[in-house]
């Protein structure tokens, strides 16, 4: 379908290929934002909990959804026959999307949405593993607490913007996207202390000499998200109809996310079984399948991603005060 509408309207295909994939950016600050509020101003007593309760919180949902897609792909695979849908899937690269290693291991990934679930997670884990070495219990008033904390992910933050995002080899680890995921913590913690609003703004000017040595949409946009989230005035409390759509639809993107390569996959068999023809048909059907994925986004949210994370925070709470 996207070439016959790339014939049609080729800079329509050329737009979503290259610079729609520029939303990541905000995705990628918006996580910061929000990771940076689970070691606000308390020390980070152990390593491995909150890292285990954040595989926790994104994996049931994307091993569902690999699932559904690997069945999907395997039962449809026969009717496409194209380069782009995943090979039959091997143990190895279960066991390599189970520990969310596909993209250090180099392994193709079995959906387009799943590299950023790793990447995510490599993330938080650097986040952590700051937070443990800098704001343990021994170091939290000895090092300054949080104001060294905010110095450290100042300095990986400005070494991702300045070296590490320059060079796409770099794309399959956290330090890679640290640039865009520290500008978000940072615009969290601004409002903290003066001392962090200083810290935040002077890693903006070293993202502006950035984009001065090596211009870049994707830090550019990260930067203007970071920075609008520093300075965003606090919204009203009133709940509009619009608001709580939004609402749902910003709940359910991340199993969207995950899921919307198994619409795809489905509505190509569909495509190529009907013998449908014709750009703006494709067009139709393109935007069609877009609605659909966002439908199944809601409904895995509500259905299996929220139940599943509600069961495992109960038993994860039941655990932890078991080990106390």
């Amino acid at each position: 379908m996207t070439e016959l509408i790339q014939m049609q309207w080729p800079h329509l295909i050329e737009h979503l290929y290259y610079d729609a994939r520029l939303a990541v950016q905000v995705f990628l600050v918006v996580a910061g934002f929000l990771a940076a509020q689970s070691v606000n101003n308390r020390p980070v007593t152990a390593f491995a909990p909150p890292i285990f309760k954040r595989y926790l919180r994104l994996t049931p949902i994307y091993y569902l959804a690999i699932l559904l897609i690997s069945l999907a792909v395997a039962l449809t695979r026969p009717t496409i026959q194209a380069e782009w849908l995943p090979e039959p899937v091997t143990w190895g690269e279960l066991g390599a999307h189970f520990f969310l290693l596909h993209t250090i291991l180099n392994i193709p990934a079995l959906s387009s949405g799943v590299w950023y679930v790793a990447i995510d997670f490599q993330l938080y884990v650097v986040l952590i593993a700051l937070a443990y070495a800098l704001q343990t219990p021994k170091n939290w008033m000895r090092i300054g607490g949080p104001l060294v904390l905010s110095l450290g992910v100042a300095i990986v933050c400005t070494a991702s913007m300045l070296w590490f995002n320059r060079f796409e080899s770099f794309d399959n680890w956290a330090i890679y996207f640290f640039g865009a995921y520290g500008l978000g913590v940072l615009a969290a913690w601004s409002r903290r202390s003066r001392f962090d609003a200083i810290v935040f703004w002077c890693v903006v000017a070293i993202a502006l000499c950035a984009l001065w040595i090596d211009l870049r949409s994707r830090l550019a946009l990260a930067l203007t998200t970071a920075t609008w989230l520093a300075i965003r005035p606090k919204g009203t409390e009133h709940w509009t109809p619009m608001k709580r759509v939004l609402h749902r639809l910003s709940n359910s993107a991340y199993a969207q996310f995950l899921s919307h390569f198994g619409v795809i996959v489905v509505f190509s068999y569909m495509w190529k079984i009907s013998q449908l023809s014709g750009a703006s048909t494709a067009l139709g059907i393109c935007i069609f399948a877009w609605l659909c994925s966002m439908g199944l986004g809601l409904f895995l949210y509500e259905k299996a991603e929220l139940p599943m994370h509600h069961w495992l925070t109960h038993q994860f709470k039941k655990l932890s005060l078991r080990l106390k």
